[in-house]
């Protein structure tokens, strides 16, 4: 959902995409869906109030839209939200035993893009918000270690909850590996096209890149 260094132009095309908002609230749909589906379809309750935890996360940034004037990037919304998606339709539907251990990993992929992704942007509002940015290294290194952290923090929450409720959501120490590789892929993807960008752009330019305002 970014481009490497030296393809601006592509990424004003990106950000600029005419049917974001289709794209984004579609995904929304696709959400609430789910969590339609988990009430009178597999009629799993439990799940369903997840789902629409989920849904009311993945609408944030809209409703912060409409109350900051702020418009943030629609791949980070769309990110956000599809990660969502793998997240309650693995649960919902039995995805991530039926289909284990791809989409697993493809979930773990694009979770980990998505964080880092809203942490990038978290930096660039934080930036604009007091005139003071980080460096280079430590903006990429920073996400990229957050990121990193914060997945292995999943890893150890599903192995609580295992031995505290009797649930199967740690598999083995080979998944937990290779949860973490895909989450590197991800966070480390993320981490370089920041790093790529920052060698080119100030931290500014990029706030007027990809965060605007009704008066720019």
């Amino acid at each position: 959902m970014m481009i490497v260094e030296g393809d601006h132009n592509l990424t004003d095309v990106l950000l600029g995409w005419r049917y974001q908002n289709i794209a984004y609230y579609s995904s929304l749909a696709v959400l609430f869906l789910i969590g339609i589906a988990a009430v009178f379809i597999r009629n799993d309750i439990f799940r369903a109030r997840w789902a629409f935890v989920a849904f009311a996360i993945a609408i944030l940034p809209a409703a912060a839209e409409q109350l900051t004037g702020i418009r943030f990037p629609w791949p980070m919304k769309f990110l956000i939200t599809i990660s969502l998606i793998l997240h309650m339709a693995g649960g919902v539907f039995g995805f991530y035993f039926s289909l284990y251990p791809i989409y697993d990993k493809i979930a773990h992929l694009v979770a980990s893009m998505a964080i880092g992704y809203l942490l990038f942007i978290a930096i660039l509002i934080m930036g604009g918000i007091f005139r003071k940015h980080p460096g280079r290294i430590a903006t990429s290194c920073g996400i990229f270690l957050t990121v990193m952290v914060l997945g292995l923090l999943w890893e150890y929450e599903e192995l609580f909850i295992d031995l505290s409720s009797g649930t199967t959501y740690f598999i083995n120490p080979a998944d937990s590996f290779f949860d973490t590789v895909f989450n590197t892929l991800g966070s480390a993807y993320i981490a370089l096209t920041v790093n790529a960008y920052l060698k080119s752009e100030s931290f500014e330019h990029l706030y007027k890149r990809f965060i605007t305002r009704p008066e720019q």
